[in-house]
């Protein structure tokens, strides 16, 4: 991602998608937005002589005149409605979508098949962080509890799958992270102060664990080695020092956690 900005560009949200007869999904999209170019321009055109002057298949483009549009198309359009695409590290869209990022990381999933976010709501219960995100993102939710015995959970109740691509387009892991080689997302290498520490108020609220009588913080994951090396750099660059890895846990010392701010990661969106 650029230096400057993180934006969520439209060719790398298509790419998440798997459209028929195309390597590049990218590509349905400029023939879907060609022809319909062509169409309102040649409205006395019907699709047979449209196919022909585009060169394509007209078996592939008579449902987008008789007003279907590809997956890929529609989920471009979702995502620019709700404003999340090519938005920039100081709009309200992109804290939205930093937060649910480290969510997905700390206490959450993306399902593997059809990108459906999920996220499990942290000790605050109801006050979770990750509801204030999903509405500063424009996203309806229900809460799912009774898990036997899981935490209770939240997930979008429209238009899930695209959240749950453009969460992946910014580094956020699909399917089971216990499967998977884990590397945080690269656009924290080079966003403001502002965007990591949001990350990692957001994790540490979800993962910290406090101990009687200590300020000292503990983060315990069973995840590769080079992930928690990132982590630590991460969480240690943000508090101005003093956090260690000690075999898999991170320990917040309680200088950091006094640096943090709170104890726990009190997260606050605006």
């Amino acid at each position: 991602m650029p230096a400057a900005d993180a934006p969520i560009s439209e060719r790398a949200l298509a790419r998440t998608y798997d459209p028929p007869s195309y390597s590049d999904p990218f590509e349905a999209v400029e023939d879907y937005r060609e022809v319909m170019a062509y169409a309102s321009k040649h409205p006395s055109k019907g699709s047979s002589a449209i196919a022909s002057a585009l060169e394509l298949p007209r078996g592939r483009i008579r449902p987008w005149l008789d007003d279907s549009k590809p997956d890929v198309v529609r989920g471009i359009e979702t995502a620019r409605d709700y404003g999340w695409l090519e938005t920039g590290f100081d709009d309200p869209a992109f804290t939205a979508l930093n937060t649910l990022v480290a969510n997905v990381f700390s206490g959450g999933s993306i399902e593997q098949t059809h990108y459906q976010p999920s996220f499990a709501l942290n000790h605050r219960g109801e006050d979770s962080h990750v509801l204030d995100a999903l509405e500063l993102a424009g996203v309806d939710y229900q809460v799912v509890a009774d898990r036997d015995g899981r935490a209770d959970e939240v997930r979008p109740s429209d238009d899930a799958s695209v959240l749950g691509r453009v969460l992946s387009v910014l580094g956020a892991p699909v399917g089971p992270k216990t499967d998977q080689h884990l590397s945080l997302p690269t656009y924290l290498e080079h966003a403001p102060a502002s965007v990591r520490e949001q990350f990692v108020y957001s994790y540490l609220e979800n993962r910290a664990i406090e101990h009687d009588g200590k300020a000292t913080l503990t983060v315990r994951e069973d995840r590769n080695r080079d992930y928690l090396e990132e982590l630590v750099a991460l969480i240690d660059h943000v508090a101005g020092g003093r956090v260690a890895l000690r075999e898999r846990n991170i320990v917040v010392s309680a200088d950091a956690a006094r640096s943090l701010g709170t104890s726990s990661g009190d997260v606050k969106l605006e």
